[in-house]
């Protein structure tokens, strides 16, 4: 029987454990997407420009992966919560054969639409040969991204955060390593260039694919054919689905909010450098998220197992403390990229300076970290929501933030004020979206625990 060990003990000491590797593992895979950046950035601006279109198809396979990690971890948190061990198995490996399906298919309808997607993004011909160099073997690789997230959402279930994050540590370590040396030939290695950066993202999240599988199987024993059935295997699914689905649509939406206004910000003098501004700035962003994207994700399983075993008062108490500490933390990281505003560019052209980026890097971090106290409250609010097993509320607030306000406010407050404009438009509805979540998730709490207790 899978103990469930979060409805019990001090909850700002359980949060606290639990958020400490998983934020050493954001910080982690951001430092990847820095180095990563760093790295193509010595190659130009043309290479950087084109990997940062390539972000939006990553933005999209990881929605996929992350949405359905999110339904994996939710469900199979309650069922711990529920006491119920033979469902905690099926639910984890239908949900590791949903992942074989989906990444499998992915590749399929992908691989043959590099070209059109990204011309649909907005993408020039020039830039079209760093883009296959990268999304080839890319594609080919998307199953070793959706299967280990499905992995560690099922360990993150049961409140062991720090598995996933070794597991997640040497993935991002030899990515790192492998990234130095293929793109810049550097170790030995032959200089690939962009090619070299997809090569080492194939060859890392290999590893994390053999990693995952055999830990949770060897050390969980959470993967198990026993009372297997097509008919449990869809049901399973199907329940993963009721939350994975709604969260993947919810996720879709900011990559799609965000090649909307790439296109647009391409067309502007100076696209280039505009857009990789627009990319580059969401890598470094992460570095003040990455603690509540930590403390967010280990809400899930915390607010899940209390559901499950109706436990309502420790919910309410973990979102106190959480909001708290939020706000806090994102009061200092505002001061210090406010701060910093003038050396973030230069970090990443420092061989072939452009002007123009880093100008364009000092402007946005003048005008957007005032948004990242409302932005860390919505992934607060919204992983609750998920975990209350409400995602299609997510959803609505992640289309009110990106679809109704970002797009309409950066192409309007574009054009009656250039470029500056998308940075406004974003700080705007990311505001807005913070105090909408913190309002509807006080709502839904309140909703489920009076039909509940009835």
């Amino acid at each position: 029987m899978k103990k469930a060990k979060l409805i019990e003990g001090k909850i700002g000491i359980s949060l606290f454990k639990m958020s400490v590797p998983m934020f050493f593992g954001m910080i982690g895979f951001a430092l990847f997407n820095f180095f990563d950046t760093k790295f193509v950035g010595q190659l130009g601006t043309d290479a950087l420009a084109a990997i940062s279109f390539t972000a939006n198809t990553m933005l999209i396979m990881f929605a996929l992966a992350f949405g359905l990690g999110t339904g994996v971890t939710a469900c199979i948190a309650k069922a711990i919560g529920e006491g119920d061990d033979l469902k905690v198995k099926r639910l984890t490996t239908d949900g590791l054969l949903l992942g074989v399906f989906l990444g499998t298919f992915l590749v399929i309808v992908g691989y043959p639409t590099i070209r059109p997607l990204f011309e649909l993004f907005g993408a020039s011909e020039d830039l079209m040969p760093y883009i296959f160099d990268y999304m080839e073997l890319w594609y080919l690789g998307v199953p070793f991204i959706i299967i280990p997230i499905i992995g560690n959402s099922a360990m993150r279930a049961q409140g062991n955060m720090v598995i996933p994050f070794l597991i997640m540590l040497v993935s991002i370590v030899t990515n790192i390593v492998l990234d130095y040396g293929l793109i810049l030939g550097n170790l030995g290695m032959p200089r690939l260039e962009v090619f070299g950066a997809s090569l080492a993202t194939f060859i890392s999240r290999f590893l994390t694919l053999i990693a995952a599988l055999f830990i949770l199987h060897l050390k969980f024993r959470m993967i198990s054919f026993k009372a297997f059935s097509v008919k449990g295997m869809f049901r399973s699914w199907s329940e993963i689905l009721k939350i994975g689905l709604p969260s993947i649509l919810t996720q879709l939406i900011i990559p799609i909010a965000v090649a909307s206004v790439l296109k647009y910000a391409s067309g502007f003098e100076n696209g280039k450098q505009l857009v990789s501004t627009l990319q580059t700035s969401s890598r470094v962003d992460f570095f003040a998220i990455a603690v509540i994207a930590a403390l967010g994700s280990v809400l899930i399983p915390f607010v899940a197992q209390n559901l499950g075993a109706g436990k309502f008062d420790r919910i309410k108490e973990a979102l106190k403390i959480s909001r708290l500490f939020t706000i806090i933390w994102g009061g200092i990281m505002t001061l210090i990229f406010l701060g910093l505003r003038d050396e973030i560019g230069p970090v990443f052209m420092s061989e072939k300076p452009d002007e123009i980026f880093f100008q364009y890097m000092s402007e946005y971090y003048w005008i957007v970290p005032y948004s990242f106290i409302f932005r860390m409250l919505f992934v607060i609010e919204t992983s609750t929501v998920n975990a209350l097993q409400k995602p299609i509320f997510t959803g609505v607030l992640t289309i009110g933030q990106m679809i109704v306000l970002y797009i309409p406010l950066a192409y309007g407050l574009g054009s009656t004020f250039g470029y500056q404009g998308i940075f406004y438009a974003y700080l705007i509805a990311t505001s807005i979206g913070g105090v909408a979540s913190f309002l509807m998730q006080r709502k839904l709490l309140r909703v489920i625990i009076v039909a509940t207790t009835k």
